[in-house]
């Protein structure tokens, strides 16, 4: 047992011998704290292993003269499958480039997503259309108390009733008022001679229409109804309303991509979490006043005095 994995249990249940206040934290990338900090206790999460090596879905595939693309077809079958286990600590990012540069399809759009798996899989996070729920097969978690328990969700996320079901950002362990923390996720990848190319694309798509190199938390806003094709993302709904480069303080709404909420550069806040805050309020005031749609937040605002684990 990882020492981390028995400081998480004991001090599970130190939460409630003794209600002490007390969160899980992996990188933070969509947390938004008060700026008074967190009157409680954190415990930043450090199980990053990662099971056993990651072979090469195609060994045989010779490599094209003057690129770095793999071509041609060799050794294991499109249809063949490849299960990994791996510590929620572990970056996300770096497990869909690992996956999809061997050949294993199923997580290229975490390529570029920061956090970890614990992260990723409790916010069933997605991006370009997929998202983490297709491929998880089971969780490991805890509860405050301790116990340690496994989630068998299957294909999907849809298997085994409402408890075990995943929905657009949202997960079971989101309702559960005894949900601890997760330990570890297992994936089901495919072998896909594409993935590796299907996440560099991603990646370059992200990189022209993301501000990756300013200070925000990512995406901010929930796309209405999953963003059905019926309806505009929460980006568009921004941007629609003219509310591109509207500044609150330090916070500012991104002028690359509408629903990125970002530190505006040179402008020092002696209060900056209070300004992101109020600029939220902001704007989900306009967009509600034009166009009646009700924003919801998918990053997680943590206040100042949180109850239990988050």
């Amino acid at each position: 047992r990882s020492p981390f994995l028995s400081a998480l249990l004991l001090d599970g249940r130190l939460v409630r011998a003794e209600g002490l206040r007390f969160m899980v934290v992996g990188k933070g990338s969509n947390l938004l704290f008060d700026d008074r900090g967190f009157d409680g206790f954190v415990l930043v999460n450090e199980l990053s292993f990662l099971d056993g090596d990651i072979p090469q879905a195609f060994p045989n595939r010779a490599k094209t003269k003057g690129s770095d693309d793999d071509a041609g077809r060799g050794g294991t079958s499109s249809g063949a499958t490849l299960r990994v286990r791996v510590g929620s600590g572990y970056p996300f990012n770096t497990l869909g480039q690992l996956l999809s540069s061997a050949g294993w399809g199923g997580l290229e759009f975490a390529t570029g997503i920061p956090g970890t798996v614990g992260g990723a899989v409790f916010m069933n996070a997605g991006a370009n259309g997929r998202e983490t729920k297709e491929s998880l097969v089971s969780v490991e978690y805890v509860t405050k108390g301790g116990e340690s328990r496994e989630l068998h969700v299957g294909g999907g996320g849809e298997e085994g009733g409402p408890k075990t079901r995943f929905g657009y950002r949202t997960s079971p362990f989101q309702s559960d008022e005894d949900f601890g923390a997760i330990v570890a996720a297992t994936f089901e990848l495919r072998a896909d001679p594409e993935a590796k190319a299907r996440a560099r694309q991603y990646m370059q798509r992200r990189g022209a229409s993301q501000p990756l190199k300013e200070k925000s938390a990512g995406c901010v806003f929930r796309n209405p109804s999953g963003c059905s094709p019926t309806n505009l993302s929460a980006g568009a709904l921004i941007d629609r309303a003219g509310l591109k480069g509207a500044t609150v303080g330090s916070a500012q709404v991104s002028c690359v991509h509408a629903n990125y909420l970002v530190v505006a550069s040179g402008n020092e806040s002696s209060r900056p979490s209070r300004d992101m805050k109020d600029l939220i309020a902001l704007v989900k005031k306009e967009i509600k006043q034009q166009t009646g749609v009700d924003l919801q937040e998918e990053i997680r605002i943590v206040p100042f005095q949180a109850e239990g684990m988050e």
